[in-house]
């Protein structure tokens, strides 16, 4: 099973299927294209650690593709502290593989995903986060060339319900927030200490005219 958090997917199916068909058998077989966050809702809400809620900043949704099924996606948008990184930059905030997809997907995908950028928008630097608490370590990222920045300060977080909330949800105005918000009140749940996060970088270069 494929497990990622922010971009990282640290797991992944080492079996490649023989007979082809409706499987992929190699990452080379996959079409990276811009798509919706609801062509892959469904993978983050069953895969990924922190389910389909998502903020907002936006500015792309890029998927995975194969004989017209979405196998993956990612989400690119502005990073959450804008002040303390470069104007350029953007975050890699999610990224999920269905469980069949073949052995080093994930890098082929974060590999396509930094040509998509340097071909189709102006953005100079991507930045990217492993969540050590979900047991990510980055080695994807290490795989694609980004670079260690730093280790970041423990983090806080949310469990409840089986599923894991960034502090910024209790402060929104979402209806799930309210609950939230009653939930760390009446102490149903707690906020909980994670683990330090690993901070990655990739500079896009891009040749003078």
């Amino acid at each position: 099973m494929t497990l990622c958090g922010g971009g990282v997917c640290e797991t992944q199916q080492t079996l490649q299927f023989e007979d082809g068909g409706s499987i992929p058998t190699s990452p080379h077989q996959f079409k990276i294209e811009e798509g919706r966050f609801a062509d892959f809702s469904s993978l983050l809400a069953k895969w990924h650690y922190k389910s389909n809620k998502i903020g907002g900043g936006i500015s792309h949704h890029l998927i995975l593709k194969f004989e017209g099924k979405v196998w993956g996606g990612i989400v690119i948008g502005k990073m959450r502290h804008e002040k303390n990184y470069d104007k350029e930059a953007t975050e890699l905030r999610r990224m999920v593989l269905h469980e069949d997809c073949p052995k080093n997907t994930a890098s082929y995908f974060l590999a396509k995903t930094i040509w998509w950028l340097k071909h189709n928008t102006n953005i100079s630097i991507v930045y990217t986060f492993a969540d050590q608490s979900a047991g990510h370590k980055g080695i994807c990222y290490k795989a694609s060339n980004f670079e260690f920045v730093k280790v970041t300060p423990p983090s806080k977080y949310v469990m409840w319900n089986g599923k894991r909330y960034h502090m910024r949800s209790l402060t929104i105005d979402r209806p799930y927030s309210y609950k939230l918000r009653e939930a760390v009140k009446s102490g149903e749940t707690k906020i909980e200490t994670g683990l330090p996060k690993i901070l990655y970088k990739y500079e896009i270069k891009r040749g003078t005219k």
